[in-house]
């Protein structure tokens, strides 16, 4: 019998508080969560690890979210490796921006 293999979700935002909430939301749909605390945690945990899907703040002190996706998407097409933006700003603009720099959907806080 085969075992069914559960996606790998990388949570990525510098508040702890919206790391464990949505951390908390996906592992009760089954899936496995690892959470980063900024951008270059979250590029050397891609670097040592697969993941299905990465779940990206973008305002974080370290390396923001555009600077992320920019450094997957030299690596990984979006369809290799989809990343849904998560941000509080609902600027027109920065929706543009996000999908722009190869980002697969855009979600707006509070989510």
């Amino acid at each position: 019998m085969k075992s069914k293999q559960v996606a790998k979700i990388l949570v990525v935002d510098d508040l702890e508080t919206n790391r464990m909430l949505l951390g908390r939301c996906l592992e009760s749909e089954g899936y496995m969560v690892a959470t980063a605390d900024g951008g270059a945690m979250a590029l050397q945990m891609l670097d040592e690890c697969p993941y299905s899907l990465v779940m990206l703040d973008i305002m974080m002190p370290d390396v923001d979210g555009f600077m992320v996706l920019e450094s997957l998407r030299r690596t990984f097409k979006a369809a290799e490796l989809p990343v849904i933006m998560l941000s509080a700003m609902d600027e027109g603009d920065d929706i543009v921006k996000g999908l722009e720099h190869g980002a697969n959907d855009y979600i707006t806080k509070p989510f």
